[in-house]
């Protein structure tokens, strides 16, 4: 995987096929004030590298980091960024050096700020996000999170009502397809589909490709109905969608 390292513009070389740990850190931001969507942008990047990483046979260590950080405030950022599919850290420490918490040092830290700590850092674009409140999605948060997977990491973010509302409707439509697609014969995932998708998630973290070869899929009349559902299975184990959350309601309807 390689991710371009914000304290040097250079792009960082991170193993992840094959590893034992992955020690993976989230610097959030200092105080008290309320989860943003920065800081949980952060989070949902830390959470597609994990991920990854993960499909790969790495095992992820993820912890968090920010001055003053207290159990309390550590356990509404997890309650928070939940809903958005982002797994739970392990620990977390108000150290700016965090090495302490995994013991070791840390392999790629995460975060919406300046770099404050060694080692290849990921840095993640703010986000502009007028009417929509952190927390914000709907009958669905993991609209939030399509609409964030939409836009490259690192660059700014625009998320609006009208932006989330599309987001879900295409959420919602996959579900659908997906629960269709279970019925077909099986068939192996669509091998080049997979290599851009993950030929992208190896290139900072680019989701947007992934995305891209979903809609591919779907129009592809070549693809089998069973390929398209075992592909977007595999990629939803990166992407955390929860692509297969409507198999068997159709059926009970």
């Amino acid at each position: 995987m390689r991710l371009t390292d914000a304290r040097t513009g250079q792009r960082a070389e991170l193993r992840t096929a094959g590893r034992g740990l992955l020690r993976v850190c989230v610097h959030l931001s200092a105080g008290d004030r309320p989860a943003g969507l920065d800081d949980l942008r952060a989070l949902l990047a830390a959470d597609v590298l994990s991920r990854t990483a993960e499909t790969e046979g790495a095992q992820v260590l993820l912890g968090y980091a920010a001055p003053g950080l207290t159990e309390e405030r550590a356990e509404a950022w997890a309650r928070h960024a939940g809903p958005l599919g982002v797994h739970p850290p392990a620990g977390h420490t108000d150290s700016l050096d965090p090495r302490a918490l995994f013991g070791a040092p840390v392999d790629v830290h995460v975060g919406a700020g300046q770099p404050t700590a060694d080692g290849p850092w990921f840095r993640t674009g703010p986000v502009r996000a007028p009417g929509v409140d952190a927390c914000a999605g709907g009958d669905e948060p993991l609209a939030v999170r399509l609409a964030l997977l939409g836009q490259p990491h690192q660059r700014p973010a625009a998320l609006d009502p009208a932006a989330l509302t599309e987001s879900q409707a295409l959420l919602l439509h996959w579900r659908r397809l997906v629960a269709d697609w279970a019925d077909a014969p099986s068939r192996p995932p669509h091998t080049e589909a997979l290599r851009r998708a993950f030929s992208g998630f190896h290139e900072d973290l680019d989701t947007t490709t992934a995305l891209t070869v979903l809609r591919d899929l779907e129009s592809d009349p070549g693809v089998p109905d069973g390929a398209r559902f075992e592909s977007y299975l595999r990629l939803d184990r990166v992407l955390g969608l929860e692509l297969p959350a409507d198999i068997g309601r159709q059926r009970i309807r």
